[in-house]
């Protein structure tokens, strides 16, 4: 297929230099980029100003087409958030941070991770759910002692209410949990 020299290719928000992830865009940060048109992504952003000041959800790389699940936000959340506790499939999706009371498996985490939030119960010493199906968004951003997870609205309000008071922790489960294999 012939490119016309007469079609100009429409412009798109691209990554100039590394953001870590956690960290506040800035328009330095930025540049536009005529992207074939094949090639664009129908997330994509195609003014600098609607992306400056978003925060990036994992570490964008110099050269990427910035797209609205890349960074922290509704679209992000809506479109990895799968299962939750009490089948809330249907309830608004809310983001918590959480502080962990063992922060050094953070930097085990990945964005998009699938976790349950567990405590202990103060009475029996035993395992307590506090959620389950809660999706990483954010670990180890710019405070690496906290993580910020995706939620039904009522369940957040409810991990929100135990981090107040009780050691909380967190347990791999979904597809990195399932893909784990131990050696014989």
């Amino acid at each position: 297929m012939a490119h016309s020299w007469l079609k100009k290719d429409p412009t798109a928000v691209v990554i100039v230099q590394e953001i870590p992830a956690g960290t506040k865009v800035e328009a330095s940060d930025l540049g536009l980029q005529a992207i074939p048109t094949s090639l664009l992504p129908s997330t994509s952003y195609d003014s600098i100003d609607d992306v400056v000041g978003l925060v990036a959800a994992s570490t964008l790389s110099s050269g990427e087409i910035a797209t609205k699940p890349r960074f922290v936000g509704t679209e992000l959340i809506n479109s990895i958030v799968t299962n939750v506790t009490d089948g809330s499939l249907v309830e608004e999706i809310n983001m918590v941070p959480l502080s962990l009371a063992e922060p050094s498996v953070i930097p085990l985490l990945q964005h998009g991770d699938t976790i349950s939030v567990v405590s202990q119960d103060p009475d029996t010493g035993l395992p307590e759910n506090i959620a389950a199906g809660g999706t990483v968004i954010l670990a180890g951003g710019t405070n690496p002692s906290t993580i910020l997870i995706a939620l039904p609205q009522s369940i957040a309000e409810k991990v929100a209410a135990q981090s107040l008071n009780t050691p909380l922790a967190v347990v791999l489960t979904g597809d990195r949990a399932d893909n784990y294999t131990t050696a014989e």
